[in-house]
Protein backbone atom coordinates (compact mmCIF):
# COMPACT_ATOMS: atom_id res chain seq x y z
CA UNK A 1 0.00 0.00 0.00
CA UNK A 2 2.89 2.32 0.76
CA UNK A 3 3.88 2.45 -2.91
CA UNK A 4 0.36 3.48 -3.99
CA UNK A 5 0.18 6.15 -1.28
CA UNK A 6 3.61 7.48 -2.27
CA UNK A 7 2.43 7.81 -5.87
CA UNK A 8 -0.69 9.65 -4.72
CA UNK A 9 1.40 11.96 -2.51
CA UNK A 10 3.69 12.84 -5.42
CA UNK A 11 0.70 13.72 -7.60
CA UNK A 12 -1.21 15.83 -5.07
CA UNK A 13 0.53 19.19 -5.74
CA UNK A 14 -0.24 19.02 -9.48
CA UNK A 15 -3.79 17.64 -9.30
CA UNK A 16 -6.93 19.64 -10.14
CA UNK A 17 -8.79 20.66 -6.98
CA UNK A 18 -11.48 17.95 -7.16
CA UNK A 19 -8.95 15.17 -7.73
CA UNK A 20 -6.73 16.54 -4.97
CA UNK A 21 -9.62 16.21 -2.52
CA UNK A 22 -10.05 12.58 -3.60
CA UNK A 23 -6.34 11.92 -3.14
CA UNK A 24 -6.36 13.48 0.32
CA UNK A 25 -9.41 11.46 1.38
CA UNK A 26 -7.72 8.21 0.31
CA UNK A 27 -4.40 9.16 1.92
CA UNK A 28 -6.15 10.09 5.16
CA UNK A 29 -7.88 6.71 5.53
CA UNK A 30 -6.42 4.17 3.06
CA UNK A 31 -7.69 1.14 4.97
CA UNK A 32 -11.30 2.22 4.45
CA UNK A 33 -11.22 1.92 0.66
CA UNK A 34 -11.72 -1.87 0.90
CA UNK A 35 -15.24 -1.43 2.27
CA UNK A 36 -16.29 1.83 0.58
CA UNK A 37 -18.29 2.05 -2.63
CA UNK A 38 -17.76 4.62 -5.36
CA UNK A 39 -20.75 6.58 -4.04
CA UNK A 40 -19.33 6.56 -0.50
CA UNK A 41 -15.93 7.82 -1.67
CA UNK A 42 -17.75 10.51 -3.63
CA UNK A 43 -19.60 11.63 -0.50
CA UNK A 44 -16.50 11.42 1.70
CA UNK A 45 -14.39 13.57 -0.63
CA UNK A 46 -17.19 15.89 -1.69
CA UNK A 47 -16.54 15.22 -5.38
CA UNK A 48 -18.39 13.62 -8.29
CA UNK A 49 -18.07 9.96 -9.25
CA UNK A 50 -16.75 11.08 -12.65
CA UNK A 51 -13.88 12.92 -10.92
CA UNK A 52 -13.01 9.76 -8.99
CA UNK A 53 -12.86 7.72 -12.19
CA UNK A 54 -10.59 10.34 -13.79
CA UNK A 55 -8.36 10.24 -10.73
CA UNK A 56 -8.13 6.43 -10.88
CA UNK A 57 -7.14 6.58 -14.54
CA UNK A 58 -4.51 9.19 -13.76
CA UNK A 59 -2.99 6.66 -11.35
CA UNK A 60 -2.94 4.06 -14.12
CA UNK A 61 -6.07 2.07 -13.23
CA UNK A 62 -9.12 1.43 -15.41
CA UNK A 63 -11.48 2.75 -12.77
CA UNK A 64 -12.42 2.69 -9.11
CA UNK A 65 -12.87 -1.09 -8.99
CA UNK A 66 -9.31 -1.82 -10.12
CA UNK A 67 -7.89 0.82 -7.77
CA UNK A 68 -9.86 -0.73 -4.92
CA UNK A 69 -8.49 -4.17 -5.80
CA UNK A 70 -4.94 -2.79 -5.80
CA UNK A 71 -5.48 -1.24 -2.36
CA UNK A 72 -6.94 -4.50 -1.05
CA UNK A 73 -3.97 -6.55 -2.24
CA UNK A 74 -1.44 -4.01 -0.96
CA UNK A 75 -3.21 -3.74 2.40
CA UNK A 76 -2.58 -7.42 3.10
CA UNK A 77 1.07 -7.40 2.09
CA UNK A 78 3.97 -7.15 4.51
CA UNK A 79 5.06 -3.57 5.35
CA UNK A 80 7.51 -2.04 2.89
CA UNK A 81 10.78 -2.22 4.82
CA UNK A 82 12.64 -0.28 2.14
CA UNK A 83 10.69 2.94 2.67
CA UNK A 84 9.49 2.61 6.27
CA UNK A 85 11.33 2.40 9.57
CA UNK A 86 11.06 -0.88 11.42
CA UNK A 87 12.69 -2.96 14.13
CA UNK A 88 15.20 -4.30 11.60
CA UNK A 89 16.78 -0.87 11.03
CA UNK A 90 19.93 0.26 12.81
CA UNK A 91 20.58 3.96 13.45
CA UNK A 92 22.51 4.42 10.20
CA UNK A 93 19.54 3.10 8.21
CA UNK A 94 17.07 5.24 10.17
CA UNK A 95 19.12 8.39 9.60
CA UNK A 96 19.44 7.65 5.88
CA UNK A 97 15.69 7.00 5.47
CA UNK A 98 14.79 10.09 7.46
CA UNK A 99 17.15 12.24 5.38
CA UNK A 100 15.71 10.98 2.09
CA UNK A 101 12.15 11.30 3.33
CA UNK A 102 12.67 14.89 4.47
CA UNK A 103 14.09 15.81 1.08
CA UNK A 104 11.07 14.25 -0.63
CA UNK A 105 8.64 16.06 1.65
CA UNK A 106 10.26 19.43 0.99
CA UNK A 107 10.40 18.79 -2.76
CA UNK A 108 6.69 17.95 -2.83
CA UNK A 109 5.87 21.06 -0.82
CA UNK A 110 7.84 23.27 -3.22
CA UNK A 111 6.16 21.59 -6.20
CA UNK A 112 2.79 23.02 -5.18
CA UNK A 113 2.50 25.99 -7.53
CA UNK A 114 -0.69 27.25 -5.87
CA UNK A 115 1.12 28.35 -2.71
CA UNK A 116 1.27 32.15 -2.57
CA UNK A 117 4.53 32.67 -0.68
CA UNK A 118 5.09 36.25 -1.87
CA UNK A 119 1.52 37.17 -0.98
CA UNK A 120 2.01 35.72 2.51
CA UNK A 121 5.28 37.60 2.98
CA UNK A 122 3.76 40.91 1.87
CA UNK A 123 0.88 40.43 4.31
CA UNK A 124 3.36 39.93 7.15
CA UNK A 125 5.43 42.95 6.13
CA UNK A 126 2.36 45.20 6.07
CA UNK A 127 0.92 43.94 9.37
CA UNK A 128 0.89 45.91 12.60
CA UNK A 129 1.17 42.62 14.47
CA UNK A 130 1.46 38.88 13.75
CA UNK A 131 -0.31 36.19 15.77
CA UNK A 132 0.35 32.44 15.56
CA UNK A 133 -2.29 29.80 16.31
CA UNK A 134 -1.51 26.09 16.69
CA UNK A 135 -2.08 23.06 18.92
CA UNK A 136 -0.11 19.97 19.90
CA UNK A 137 3.24 19.48 18.22
CA UNK A 138 2.33 22.15 15.65
CA UNK A 139 2.57 24.67 18.47
CA UNK A 140 6.30 23.95 18.74
CA UNK A 141 6.83 25.15 15.15
CA UNK A 142 4.61 28.18 15.74
CA UNK A 143 6.38 29.08 18.99
CA UNK A 144 9.81 28.91 17.38
CA UNK A 145 8.66 31.22 14.60
CA UNK A 146 7.17 33.59 17.19
CA UNK A 147 10.53 33.77 18.99
CA UNK A 148 12.34 34.65 15.77
CA UNK A 149 9.93 37.45 14.89
CA UNK A 150 9.97 38.71 18.48
CA UNK A 151 13.76 39.02 18.38
CA UNK A 152 13.61 41.45 15.47
CA UNK A 153 11.10 43.69 17.21
CA UNK A 154 7.85 42.49 15.63
CA UNK A 155 4.70 42.79 17.73
CA UNK A 156 3.47 39.20 17.85
CA UNK A 157 1.98 36.44 19.98
CA UNK A 158 1.77 32.65 20.13
CA UNK A 159 -0.52 31.70 22.99
CA UNK A 160 -0.64 28.04 24.00
CA UNK A 161 -3.67 28.33 26.27
CA UNK A 162 -6.93 27.96 24.31
CA UNK A 163 -8.69 30.80 26.14
CA UNK A 164 -5.77 33.15 25.51
CA UNK A 165 -5.81 32.18 21.83
CA UNK A 166 -9.45 33.26 21.60
CA UNK A 167 -8.68 36.51 23.40
CA UNK A 168 -5.77 37.22 21.04
CA UNK A 169 -7.93 36.50 17.99
CA UNK A 170 -10.79 38.68 19.23
CA UNK A 171 -8.47 41.68 19.56
CA UNK A 172 -7.17 41.58 15.98
CA UNK A 173 -7.97 44.24 13.41
CA UNK A 174 -7.77 44.59 9.63
CA UNK A 175 -4.16 45.69 10.09
CA UNK A 176 -3.08 42.41 11.73
CA UNK A 177 -2.20 38.93 10.45
CA UNK A 178 -3.19 35.56 11.94
CA UNK A 179 -1.05 32.53 11.03
CA UNK A 180 -2.39 29.02 11.67
CA UNK A 181 -0.29 25.86 11.68
CA UNK A 182 -2.39 22.68 11.55
CA UNK A 183 -1.49 19.46 9.74
CA UNK A 184 -5.05 18.31 9.03
CA UNK A 185 -6.76 21.68 9.46
CA UNK A 186 -9.25 20.26 11.95
CA UNK A 187 -7.94 21.35 15.37
CA UNK A 188 -11.05 22.87 16.92
CA UNK A 189 -9.40 25.72 18.82
CA UNK A 190 -7.21 26.69 15.85
CA UNK A 191 -10.17 26.73 13.46
CA UNK A 192 -12.22 28.77 15.94
CA UNK A 193 -9.39 31.26 16.49
CA UNK A 194 -8.99 31.76 12.75
CA UNK A 195 -12.75 32.17 12.37
CA UNK A 196 -12.69 34.95 14.95
CA UNK A 197 -9.62 36.54 13.33
CA UNK A 198 -11.34 36.47 9.95
CA UNK A 199 -14.47 38.06 11.39
CA UNK A 200 -12.34 40.80 12.92
CA UNK A 201 -10.96 41.63 9.47
CA UNK A 202 -7.44 40.29 9.97
CA UNK A 203 -5.57 38.69 7.08
CA UNK A 204 -5.43 34.93 7.70
CA UNK A 205 -2.65 32.59 6.58
CA UNK A 206 -2.84 28.81 7.06
CA UNK A 207 -0.07 26.24 6.78
CA UNK A 208 -1.81 22.89 6.40
CA UNK A 209 -1.93 19.70 4.35
CA UNK A 210 -5.60 19.31 3.52
CA UNK A 211 -7.14 21.34 0.72
CA UNK A 212 -10.71 20.75 1.93
CA UNK A 213 -10.41 21.24 5.68
CA UNK A 214 -12.59 23.44 7.92
CA UNK A 215 -9.57 25.68 8.57
CA UNK A 216 -9.44 26.83 4.96
CA UNK A 217 -12.96 28.26 5.20
CA UNK A 218 -11.41 31.10 7.20
CA UNK A 219 -8.15 31.39 5.28
CA UNK A 220 -7.14 34.18 2.91
CA UNK A 221 -3.74 32.76 1.98
CA UNK A 222 -3.25 28.98 2.00
CA UNK A 223 0.19 27.36 2.09
CA UNK A 224 -0.24 23.62 1.56
CA UNK A 225 2.47 21.24 2.75
CA UNK A 226 3.38 17.60 2.22
CA UNK A 227 4.16 14.82 4.72
CA UNK A 228 5.04 11.16 4.25
CA UNK A 229 4.49 8.24 6.61
CA UNK A 230 7.89 6.87 7.62
CA UNK A 231 6.59 4.36 10.16
CA UNK A 232 4.60 1.16 9.84
CA UNK A 233 1.68 2.91 11.52
CA UNK A 234 0.13 6.26 10.56
CA UNK A 235 2.31 8.57 12.64
CA UNK A 236 3.50 11.30 10.28
CA UNK A 237 6.93 11.87 11.83
CA UNK A 238 7.96 14.32 9.09
CA UNK A 239 4.89 16.54 9.13
CA UNK A 240 6.57 19.39 11.04
CA UNK A 241 9.46 19.58 8.56
CA UNK A 242 7.40 21.38 5.92
CA UNK A 243 5.76 23.64 8.51
CA UNK A 244 9.09 24.82 9.86
CA UNK A 245 10.52 25.11 6.35
CA UNK A 246 7.80 27.56 5.29
CA UNK A 247 7.85 29.51 8.55
CA UNK A 248 11.63 29.86 8.37
CA UNK A 249 11.43 31.05 4.76
CA UNK A 250 8.82 33.67 5.67
CA UNK A 251 10.97 34.88 8.55
CA UNK A 252 14.09 35.13 6.39
CA UNK A 253 12.12 36.97 3.72
CA UNK A 254 10.79 39.38 6.33
CA UNK A 255 14.22 39.99 7.82
CA UNK A 256 15.89 40.54 4.44
CA UNK A 257 13.24 43.05 3.30
CA UNK A 258 13.57 45.15 6.46
CA UNK A 259 17.37 45.09 6.34
CA UNK A 260 19.24 47.31 8.77
CA UNK A 261 16.34 47.76 11.17
CA UNK A 262 16.25 44.01 11.81
CA UNK A 263 20.02 43.85 12.32
CA UNK A 264 19.84 46.51 15.04
CA UNK A 265 17.07 44.60 16.84
CA UNK A 266 19.02 41.34 16.58
CA UNK A 267 22.12 43.01 18.03
CA UNK A 268 20.17 44.50 20.92
CA UNK A 269 18.35 41.27 21.78
CA UNK A 270 21.56 39.24 21.50
CA UNK A 271 23.25 41.53 24.01
CA UNK A 272 20.33 41.05 26.39
CA UNK A 273 20.41 37.26 25.93
CA UNK A 274 24.17 37.09 26.47
CA UNK A 275 23.61 38.34 30.02
CA UNK A 276 22.13 34.94 30.85
CA UNK A 277 25.14 32.99 29.59
CA UNK A 278 27.88 31.72 31.87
Amino acid sequence: MHEILEKIARLIPSLPRAERRIAEALAENPEAIERMTLAQISKESGTSEASIVRFCRRLGYDGYTTLKEAFTVANHEEPDTVNTIGVQDNMAAILNKLYKNNLEVLSETLANKENKYEEALMALLQANSIHFFAAGDAYVAAKLSYIKFKRIGVACSAEEDIMLQMIAASNLTKNDVAVAVSYDGRSRNVVEAMKIAKQRGATTISITRRDNSPLLEYTDIRLLVSANDLTVGRDKVTRRISDQFILEALYLGYESRLGRGCKEHIKATQQAIDYNKI
